[in-house]
């Protein structure tokens, strides 16, 4: 199993360019669809194209179940941007991509998730209710997440606008394995080896 968690990928993603060169990524915008600001989504296209690698996009709500599947079956690496956590795990589990993730990432496919896509990988996500709203029309009986990490990640540590809400977080869940991350910081996780880098 291999991760790379961070806040914003623009500002650490390089970190990982000796590692994708070549390499096709699929890249997954879906939490950021129905966010007000999206800059983030722009950038990290950027940075991949910048490091050689072949993106191919695909937006999880609005795309046939077999074009996903086959999409993730071609990718090396699967890339989940930031945006909202909970639309983006409610349309995961909506549309069976949840299954799909963990089948590919058990069997070796490389992970890149920032913010929302780094959060989703707990087992569950309620802990991160202070930082990011739950929609209105969420339709899952829980809030649990992925489960691909025995910890939790809190991005955008006291970095704005989230200063208050990070560290709220970090005071109200003082029993759980939190990994604050800055948006310089990210978590590496391979072979169940946990890494945090920093630019």
């Amino acid at each position: 199993m291999s991760l790379f968690l961070c806040s914003h990928f623009a500002e650490v993603g390089s970190l990982l360019k000796d590692k994708v060169a070549g390499k096709k990524v699929l890249f997954i915008p879906t939490a950021s669809i129905n966010e007000e600001y999206k800059g983030y989504v722009g950038s990290a296209r950027r940075l991949w194209e910048d490091m050689h690698t072949t993106l191919s996009e695909v937006e999880i709500s609005t795309t046939p179940i077999e074009i996903i599947r086959s999409a993730f079956a071609e990718a090396d690496i699967v890339y989940f941007t930031g945006g909202n956590t909970f639309f983006l795990i409610d349309q995961l589990k909506k549309t069976g991509v949840d299954e799909l993730v963990k089948k590919h990432v058990s069997e070796g496919k490389c992970y890149v998730g920032e913010s929302a896509g780094a959060i989703i990988c707990a087992k569950d996500l309620s802990y991160i209710t202070p930082m990011d709203e739950v929609p209105k029309d969420y339709s899952q009986g829980s809030y649990s997440g992925l489960g691909l990490i025995d910890f939790y990640v809190v991005p955008h540590y006291l970095c704005p606008p989230f200063e208050q809400s990070s560290q709220h977080i970090l005071d109200k869940y003082p029993q759980l394995d939190i990994c604050a991350l800055t948006n310089s910081q990210a978590v590496l996780i391979e072979n169940g080896v946990r890494l945090e880098l920093s630019i």
